[in-house]
């Protein structure tokens, strides 16, 4: 038993140690996003045109009393798929969750214009605008991150900016552009 211990306190430690993983390949699509994919193959003919797989390209902008103080792009942040749920369209992450927020589109009186509900899990923020899809390929939308997402959303944005002066008055306000990415006709 005592020859045991050595071992055992080695497993613990190397069993229970952090590797960080390598990032996924960029051609790489989970296999969440894969069976969507599927489901929107098989059903093309009968799919909405906001209905398949989004990537997110979005321009940052933080002003600080108005006064625009850094811009960041940010190339395929993200991928989303959007699925019809009852009467509106559920937005679920490339992994097919919802476990940072609950989001969807809801149809408005014009075909092309949705609007955009999100509810923030932790924050239990809400961000509620306008989407407009254009040629059933693009979604363009824009609002200002609410005050409770901040820092647990965009710390990585604000860089520098509140660690100088915490009680700076910021402004975060995203624009997005998301192009369809399966179907595409």
């Amino acid at each position: 038993m005592k020859n045991l211990r050595p071992f055992i306190i080695c497993c613990l430690i190397f069993g229970c140690s952090q590797k960080a993983l390598p990032p996924p390949e960029p051609d790489y699509v989970p296999p969440a996003e894969m069976n969507y994919r599927k489901y929107f193959h098989s059903n093309q003919k009968s799919l909405d045109p906001i209905e398949g797989v989004w990537t997110e390209f979005v321009v940052g902008s933080l002003y600080e009393d108005g006064k625009l103080i850094q811009r960041k792009e940010i190339p395929k942040r993200a991928r989303w798929i959007v699925i019809k749920k009852g009467s509106h369209y559920q937005i679920l992450n490339e992994y097919g969750e919802q476990n940072q927020f609950v989001a969807s589109f809801k149809p408005s009186r014009d075909s092309h214009t949705f609007i955009f509900d999100c509810e923030f899990i932790k924050s239990k923020d809400r961000v509620v605008t306008e989407a407009t899809m254009v040629d059933g390929k693009r979604i363009e939308m824009a609002y200002d991150a609410p005050e409770g997402i901040f820092e647990e959303q965009y710390g990585e944005f604000m860089g520098e900016a509140l660690k100088a002066d915490p009680y700076k008055t910021l402004q975060l306000h995203w624009q997005f552009n998301w192009l369809k990415t399966f179907p595409i006709e």
